[in-house]
């Protein structure tokens, strides 16, 4: 009798809990901070035990880690799906605006997660995935590590004083910064 259908039913199973899980963390952080990210908490805004939030993400740095390197990866598929091929510099501060924009609870839920990595090393790798789609976005405008590294954190700053002030974030501000940035390093 083969197992494979079994198998992959386990599997499918497995990762859609994984998912309920790093969706539920996010949702913890949007409300209680990171502070209140415990297996306990994870669990039940996921509806599920507490042993399978164990099971599949032992540590609370196993949980955190996982959801930063999802909302990474899911900001990249976003802006790949969104950017029209050949974008400009207004192109990407409208999307990247609009993305803050559109759920700001969550920019912050995500940037509280971001800065996490300063204190606990193990989120270290997925906070430079964080980076590493913004230094993509900036490709066609610079290569050089130096500007794309002024270019990250000006972009940082800008949305992070944005949400610390609790006011919108300006697409034409954003697109003036980027445009100083890299205009300026082409001197």
């Amino acid at each position: 009798m083969p197992t494979e259908p079994v198998a992959d039913g386990r599997r499918a199973r497995g990762e859609e809990t994984r998912r309920r899980l790093l969706d539920a963390t996010v949702r913890v952080i949007e409300r209680d901070g990171v502070a209140g990210i415990t297996h306990r908490a994870v669990a039940a805004e996921a509806g599920v035990p507490k042993s399978v939030a164990s099971y599949h993400y032992p540590a609370v740095d196993d949980l955190l880690t996982a959801a930063l390197r999802d909302s990474s990866d899911a900001y990249a598929r976003d802006l790949a799906a969104h950017l029209p091929e050949g974008y400009g510099l207004g192109d990407l501060a409208a999307h990247l605006t609009a993305c803050q924009e559109e759920n700001r609870s969550r920019a912050l839920a995500e940037y509280e997660l971001y800065l996490q990595a300063a204190r606990r090393p193990a989120l270290r790798p997925a906070a430079a995935r964080w980076t590493a789609v913004l230094a993509e976005l900036a490709a066609p405008f610079t290569t050089d590590p130096a500007t794309v590294a002024t270019l990250t954190a000006t972009l940082d700053g800008l949305f992070l004083q944005a949400l610390l002030r609790d006011e919108p974030v300006d697409a034409g501000r954003v697109e003036a910064a980027m445009r100083v940035v890299i205009e300026g390093a082409a001197r």
